[in-house]
């Protein structure tokens, strides 16, 4: 006889990480994210010294030349004001980039997140990650060769249709929702693919920069695409499926039932009060996301030039010093509060944190100032995987490919809109405060924490009231399914002998 029962057993095994599977999958992230780590700074260097020699006009070879640049003191010197329009181009070809990947980008997100609860989680992560080589592939030419830059849109509208980055990232945390139950541990693990992520960045910023300085450009973009088409060979090899055979056996949905699956989160009657709470995490995560993805190329920009004057190897150290930095901390400062208080407080206090250090950073005009910023925001590190983690909590377990497949649709957009607004900031203010556009930045900070705020206040007694309600309908469906003996029916010989 077993001691133990079986919807029992089930259940636990239900409520433990499955370890090997998250092992296996920080396998694929890190060499994807080693890829994506080394094509930023490559690509945004790439595109400054190429505009800076195009209008110099001296015939630089940008490809294979020593890149260190002149930083330049006097303002009235017109080969800083070519420094400046050599910023200015720059950015915005990479807004251009963003315009033209993130309207195809949202589509196919939307579909591959919602289909992956049908067909699977290894398909969600091989399509992006062959549109991200094909156009790695694609930069490489144009950086050998010294071909046309607008031949890097190509590249840019495949990564749209296939996903991109934001495909891959909306796999990675969907297959850890898979192997996580809806508890901490989900949040840790939330935070473990970023700190895969961080570690990455830091093996590859330590190189990057030399390999920049000594190589050029062409042979860091090289590696780049290298690195995504070994990526693919892991998923396909070592990478466990982790949807059930007999749903990927069931009927597929049409396109539009998938996209209601994306967004029934939040207009769904099927969810009651618990929209308000999507809804609320939702528009957090969005302006998040807006701060976190504005700057990006702006940060290369303020170091390259004065009051810093930093070369790609310097970048390079302290860029590195940075993602150990979000590497030890992120996991480490989520187990530490874990201890005392919950995810939504972690939030609202590491985006007050995150406020301070993009502050700081607007006003920073000596290395030091750098570096003190960068621990503040490595503090502030936890801050995207704590709101994803509270988001996926809330929704069922089956469905988490939708759920993150909005979430990344929201990533996408906020960041492109980052991307515009920091980017025009950034241009109107460069000539006479660089550091302005970190203001901003952290004005969306403390508008999060004040959103995140009214979900820490609201979110426990509409949860509760689910959770009553909930017992109260199964406790009803339980005496509905009570089993009464049957009467035994009465023969007219019976009532014959009873008169």
């Amino acid at each position: 006889m077993e001691s133990t029962p079986l919807l029992h057993l089930r259940k636990e095994s239900e409520d433990r990480s499955k370890l090997g599977n998250l092992l296996k999958a920080n396998i694929v992230f890190l060499t994807y994210h080693l890829s994506v780590n080394m094509r930023s700074p490559v690509l945004t260097q790439y595109l400054y010294q190429r505009y800076l020699s195009e209008l110099v006009d001296n015939g630089t070879d940008t490809s294979s030349n020593n890149v260190t640049s002149k930083c330049l003191v006097n303002k009235s010197d017109p080969a800083y004001l070519i420094h400046v329009q050599a910023e200015e181009m720059s950015n915005n070809i990479t807004v251009m980039f963003g315009y033209i990947s993130t309207p195809m980008c949202i589509i196919s997100c939307i579909l591959l997140g919602s289909y992956s609860d049908y067909i699977g989680r290894r398909i969600l992560f091989v399509i992006p990650l062959m549109g991200e080589g094909i156009r790695n592939a694609l930069c490489t030419a144009v950086m050998c060769w010294d071909m046309d830059l607008r031949y890097m849109y190509i590249g840019e509208a495949i990564t749209g249709i296939t996903g991109g980055y934001n495909g891959v990232s909306l796999a990675s945390y969907v297959y850890t929702a898979d192997n996580t139950p809806p508890k901490a541990s989900r949040t840790i693990g939330m935070a473990a693919v970023d700190f895969t992520t961080y570690f990455a960045a830091a093996l590859s910023q330590a190189g990057t920069g030399y390999f920049i300085q000594y190589m050029g450009f062409a042979w860091p973009s090289f590696v780049t695409a290298a690195l995504v088409f070994l990526t693919v060979f892991f998923v396909i090899v070592i990478l466990p499926e982790t949807v059930p055979l007999e749903k990927k056996q069931s009927p597929c949905i049409a396109p539009t039932k998938a996209i209601k699956n994306v967004f029934g989160f939040y207009f769904s009657k099927d969810f009651g009060r618990k929209r308000s709470l999507f809804w609320i995490a939702f528009i957090a995560f969005f302006i998040t996301y807006v701060g976190n993805s504005g700057t990006g190329s702006i940060d290369y920009m303020l170091l390259l030039n004065q009051p810093f004057c930093w070369g790609p190897e310097m970048i390079g150290y302290v860029n590195m010093a940075a993602m150990l930095l979000y590497q030890f901390l992120t996991v480490g400062v989520i187990k530490l509060f874990h201890m005392c208080t919950g995810d939504e407080m972690i939030a609202i206090l590491t985006a007050l944190v995150r406020g301070g250090s993009d502050v700081l950073h607007g006003l920073a005009y000596t290395d030091y100032m750098i570096y003190a910023q960068t621990v503040l925001a490595a503090l502030a590190a936890p801050l995207s995987p704590v709101l994803r983690g509270i988001v996926s909590r809330m929704a069922p377990a089956d469905i988490q490919g939708s759920l993150f497949a909005g979430l990344t649709v929201a990533g996408v957009v906020a960041s492109t809109t980052g991307l515009a607004i920091y980017g025009a900031v950034y241009d109107a203010t460069v000539e006479t405060m660089r550091g302005f556009v970190y203001f901003t930045c952290g004005g969306t900070r403390v508008l999060t924490a004040i959103i995140l705020v009214v979900f820490y206040c609201v979110a426990p007694g509409i949860l509760r009231q689910i959770k009553t309600e909930a017992v109260i309908i199964n406790d009803q469906d339980e005496r509905d399914h009570v089993v009464t003996p049957p009467q035994k029916p009465v023969v007219d010989s019976e009532v014959k002998c009873r008169i």
